[in-house]
């Protein structure tokens, strides 16, 4: 009998055995992903300033804008026409320009 043939028999054999042993198993625990990070932290809430296009500060803590990626602070892009601009400068001037307009900010937690 080929190695191959043997080790994919050994290999299936085993699936079905941890299949079967998971299906009757009602001694699994519960896993509660909040007994393992903790409580949510408490919003923050004050004036802003900002670090970069998608991170602030309030109170001496940074706070990182969930599914924003803009360009970091020293970063330089491409227009369409091929000339470079300080694009990471200015999406930190775009953010600080609407957070003056806005007052203060009330972050709240989303997601580790």
């Amino acid at each position: 009998m080929p190695r191959r043939l043997i080790f994919v028999t050994v290999a299936a054999a085993a699936a079905l055995a941890a299949q079967a042993a998971m299906q009757h198993s009602d001694s699994l625990p519960a896993i509660n992903l909040q007994n393992l990070i903790g409580p949510k932290p408490q919003p923050i809430i004050g004036v802003a300033s900002v670090i970069d296009g998608d991170t602030i500060e309030v109170h001496g803590q940074r706070v990182r804008f969930n599914g924003i990626d803009a360009p970091e602070s020293r970063q330089y892009c491409d227009d369409a026409k091929g000339f470079e601009y300080p694009c990471g400068r200015r999406s930190a001037e775009a953010l600080d320009a609407f957070l003056a307009a806005s007052g203060p900010v009330n972050c709240t937690f989303v997601t580790w």
